[in-house]
């Protein structure tokens, strides 16, 4: 993906996409036992939407095809387009919070929404889904950094920017923010590059 590209398809989409937004960072991963029920039971029309979804850049995607793709029922899919789909659902509305975080300023107001700690905690199998240069990863050092610099909770950033964690009991959890979200600015000051780029221009903080 070009992530250079103007995000006007964010902004089209903003006012097509706020209710399925919620749901698709809300929705819980479905049980494995509901997901075997389910497999395969969605219809051509909502395959053939998902694969256009896979397939293109998204600066060239249509806006007003992401809110019927982001309440796509993943557990629906066949089986091997399921963690494919859900790893888009969860960069698009990942890259729309980003859109309205630049929007409204510096001060992050704290979550209000339906969004918990299954809506960006997912599963250590799913990290590989989003790769580099879209996705980053950060050490645990550098979250603690930028936590302490802009007074977020890992909720807040979860909720309000791109933060992933992948988890998995017993093993070391990876963190990963999307390469465009402002918070990497901080990220990049304690690696000592800087970010003094006019597009990390602004230092963000969580008001609590």
């Amino acid at each position: 993906m070009n992530y250079n590209n103007p995000m006007g398809i964010l902004i089209a989409a903003l006012l097509l996409a706020g209710p399925a937004r919620a749901a698709a960072d809300a929705k819980p991963a479905a049980g494995a036992a509901a997901a075997a029920d389910l497999t395969g039971t969605a219809d051509k029309s909502t395959v053939d939407l998902v694969n256009y979804f896979l397939k293109i850049d998204l600066a060239d995607a249509n806006p007003k095809l992401i809110n019927p793709f982001l309440q796509v029922k993943t557990e629906t899919l066949p089986r091997k387009l399921q963690r494919k789909a859900a790893a888009k659902q969860v960069e698009i509305a990942a890259l729309l919070r980003v859109h309205d975080i630049k929007k409204k300023g510096i001060f992050v107001q704290p979550t209000t929404d339906a969004c918990t700690p299954a809506s960006f905690v997912k599963p250590l199998s799913m990290a590989g889904s989003f790769p580099d240069p879209g996705y980053e990863s950060v050490t645990e050092d550098e979250l603690k950094y930028v936590m302490d610099q802009t007074k977020c909770t890992e909720e807040d950033l979860g909720c309000r920017f791109s933060m992933l964690i992948f988890f998995e009991k017993g093993k070391d959890r990876i963190v990963k923010f999307n390469a465009v979200d402002p918070i990497m600015a901080k990220v990049a000051e304690y690696r000592g590059k800087g970010g003094s780029s006019h597009f990390f221009g602004m230092g963000y903080s969580c008001l609590h």
